[in-house]
């Protein structure tokens, strides 16, 4: 399997207030109170796995690769 690196990422980057929006409905939904910053790393915990799906997903593997079997007992 051959897979190159696109030279212009088609999709756009996710931006930070949607990552602010994804962090406090998470937090309010568990309740959770966080220090500043606790909030300020967990930011930049999300943007990294942002960026790292953006990637994942600009990646064209073709029409040939088939997804992984999925288990079942």
């Amino acid at each position: 399997m051959t897979c190159s690196l696109p030279t212009e990422t088609p999709l756009p980057p996710v931006p930070d207030t949607a990552l602010e929006l994804l962090l406090d409905g998470a937090l309010s939904a568990y309740g959770i109170v966080p220090r500043p910053e606790w909030r300020a790393e967990a930011l930049v915990q999300l943007r990294t796995i942002a960026n790292a799906a953006t990637l994942v997903r600009s990646l064209d593997l073709g029409d040939a690769e088939e997804p992984a079997p999925v288990y079942r007992p």
